[in-house]
């Protein structure tokens, strides 16, 4: 009864955890799924007895790894805003859609 309860009690808290409004960094999610891919290769090859084990544990590890890594360079690199619509403009260059343009003043000559 208490090995359920305690199970039960961890899933609240990893989907509480999970249930941020706050959008994610995307090399968080990347750097996750890189390092899990990465980890379960090394883990399978490295455990010749029990490669799914080897697989499953590297896998974790490297996701962990991969995505601390992912949020550093992330945080280090601020290129991507989640409040970013549309296409992105740099600094003194914009782009003016079709119809929606200023006319200029019809010519009048020299005076």
């Amino acid at each position: 009864m208490v090995r359920y309860l305690t199970i039960l009690i961890l899933a609240a808290v990893l989907v509480a955890g999970c249930a941020g409004t706050t959008p994610q960094n995307p090399y968080l999610y990347t750097g996750a799924g890189l390092g899990a891919a990465l980890g379960a290769g090394i883990g399978a090859a490295a455990n010749h007895r029990n490669p799914w084990k080897g697989a499953a544990i590297g896998a974790l590890l490297g996701g962990a790894g991969g995505g601390v890594a992912g949020e550093v360079y992330g945080r280090a690199n601020p290129g991507y805003s989640a409040n970013n619509q549309g296409y992105y403009s740099s600094p003194g260059y914009s782009y003016q859609q079709p119809g929606y343009s200023y006319a200029p003043p019809p010519y009048q000559g020299y005076n």
